[in-house]
């Protein structure tokens, strides 16, 4: 301190800080709001889901007594969030059963239609084979259990793209594959131990990671075709989605979404994520395992509605959604990511109807209607030939004892081809019903979608008990009961043990130490479904695809149709 200067009085010190004080304020207040939230601003992401769509191009589904689907009509409801969203923030997701169980115009055509389709919500344009970063949106899909409807080496094609060995007609030739990832943790090469595909993609939203994690129902070995899956291995979900969770976390990333094409039933409603639901099934003893990390799960496989909070292992709340199935309609997700913490820390979703009378169902869109027409021009030749009619519906709908009149006439044509003892198909089989009217070879597709030869199986009568028992003991799809063809039976629903309390054949009890002959498919043949007793027959015989059978079937009925269901199956509780 210079001699002359005196030190700072403390009204001298208030005073400074005091005019400070006003300057800061008054600097502060010349800020553009904008910049001062700034630091505070969450980045949004919206995800679009779409489950179970299983090659439904074609309208036909219905919601609340309206039309629902197809894909001009939900092209143009995503073309439309995506526009309101944004592209840079929106993501399509697909949690498995895209392909699979398709009807005739996709199946035919083994499923590329369904891929291309997809294809264009990522390019804008069905024809084109590569994205152009600067346009395209971001779609993400992951396997389900009707991926494996054909073998393994088909599934690669389907997703890597290329022609193959095939015979149909390539709308795109050569066709392209999917222009989109397809993530799946769980499923395995036996053979080698290595994933079939990724295990995840990262997506960066506005600089911030997000992992979208994939997984497939463990239940997939026992309800495909065993000859499809006999090489691969099926891991535990949870465990395959959190050891791909701590890997990531190394990395910094700390928001996850989940597709899984597994998951439950809950009481459907309007509107956004509600706090509390009443979910139910598989799908939640996964998600209570899951890492504390895993913000959204959104779910598949059950064809049911869902949207709900869960607990995740570390307690906190985790959004689960799924969107019915068949195009009927998509979980709308929204959600906010924390640009500090890069974790997810809002989210709620919208279970959204794609109503085809009213709004955005009324502007269908051109690029989609254009793929449809290509198709219905491919295919049209091999579905519109009519091969019976019906004065009333037939329908997959169970009746109070357990027979089904659809279920009844696919049983007899199997029984009819293979002139065999009984017919015997599982429930879950049939994929549509039939309308009153003309009958055409695109229904008998839509209702036959998976190609199941039709075997012979040589049973004992105490074989066939056994069989009709295991339908309350199984643990695999529990409501995939038989329907049955040549013989009838009774049951008592009450009984803890033995249900069957008697079988009819030819009029008389089955003698449980006689061999008899049953026709089925091969896929129950080989034990699917849970269905164990099958694996002890004998098979004697092989027939044609169960859709072939059910064609000629029905051509040698007289029109129309006369059948009705009644005395095949018994309950003694009513």
């Amino acid at each position: 301190m210079q001699p002359d200067q005196k030190p700072p009085t403390h009204t001298n010190q208030v005073i400074f800080y005091r005019i400070f004080a006003l300057l800061l304020i008054g600097f502060l207040f010349c800020i553009p709001a904008g910049a001062l939230e700034e630091t505070n601003t969450t980045i949004p992401l919206h995800i679009l889901a779409v489950n179970d769509f299983h090659g439904q191009l074609t309208s036909g589904q219905s919601m609340n007594g309206s039309p629902v689907g197809s894909l001009p009509v939900l092209a143009s409801y995503l073309r439309e969030a995506v526009s309101q969203y944004g592209r840079n923030n929106t993501i399509i997701a697909l949690p498995g059963d895209m392909t699979g169980a398709s009807e005739a115009e996709s199946d035919l055509l083994l499923d590329e239609p369904t891929i291309l389709y997809f294809n264009s919500l990522a390019t804008g344009d069905w024809k084109k084979t590569t994205l152009n970063n600067d346009t395209n949106i971001q779609v993400i899909g992951c396997l389900g259990n009707h991926e494996f409807d054909r073998d393994t080496d088909e599934l690669f094609r389907l997703i890597n793209g290329g022609n193959g060995n095939t015979n149909i007609t390539h709308l795109v030739d050569p066709y392209p594959g999917a222009l989109w990832p397809v993530v799946t943790a769980n499923a395995f090469d036996n053979s080698t131990g290595e994933l079939l595909f990724e295990p995840y993609f990262i997506k960066e939203i506005d600089g911030i990671p997000v992992a979208f994690i994939g997984a497939v129902t463990i239940e997939t070995a026992e309800t495909t075709l065993p000859a499809n899956v006999k090489s691969l291995l099926f891991t535990d979900e949870a465990d395959a989605i959190n050891k791909q969770v701590k890997i990531l976390q190394k990395e910094g990333i700390h928001s996850f979404v989940i597709l899984i094409h597994e998951g439950g039933t809950q009481t459907p409603y309007d509107g956004l994520t509600r706090e509390t639901g009443d979910l139910s099934g598989r799908i939640t003893s996964i998600i209570y395992r899951l890492d504390e990390d895993v913000d959204v799960v959104i779910s598949a496989h059950t064809h049911q509605f869902t949207n709900q909070y869960l607990p995740n292992a570390g307690g906190k709340p985790t959004l689960v959604t799924q969107a019915y199935s068949y195009s009927k309609a998509y979980a709308d997700i929204d959600l906010e990511i924390d640009p500090e913490s890069k974790d997810i820390i809002e989210k709620s979703a919208t279970i959204v109807s794609d109503y085809a009378n009213q709004g955005l169902g009324l502007e269908p869109d051109k690029n989609a209607e254009e793929l449809l027409d290509a198709v219905n021009i491919a295919v049209d030749p091999l579905i519109d030939e009519i091969i019976a009619s019906t004065d009333i519906p037939i329908t997959r709908n169970v009746e109070e004892n357990g027979e089904s009149l659809l279920y009844d006439i696919a049983a007899d044509s199997m029984r009819w081809a293979m002139n065999t003892d009984m017919g015997i198909i599982n429930e879950g089989s049939l994929r549509a019903d039939i309308p009153a009217g003309e009958i055409t070879t695109g229904m008998a597709y839509s209702v036959m979608p998976f190609h199941d030869q039709i075997y012979t199986i040589q049973l004992s009568g105490e074989q066939v008990k056994d069989l009709l028992n295991q339908q309350w003991t199984r643990t695999i799809k529990p409501d995939h009961l038989l329907q049955i063809s040549g013989f009838s039976y009774s049951y008592d629903n009450s009984s803890e043990s033995d249900k069957v309390t008697g079988i009819l054949f030819d009029g008389k009890e089955l003698d449980m130490d006689e061999t008899y002959t049953i026709a089925s498919t091969d896929f129950l043949a080989e034990g699917g479904d849970g269905y164990t007793v099958m694996e002890e027959g004998v098979i004697s015989g092989y027939g044609n695809l169960d859709v072939d059978i059910f064609i000629d079937y029905l051509k040698s009925l007289p029109s129309p149709i006369q059948t009705r269901t009644g005395g095949r199956i018994n309950s003694t509780n009513n």
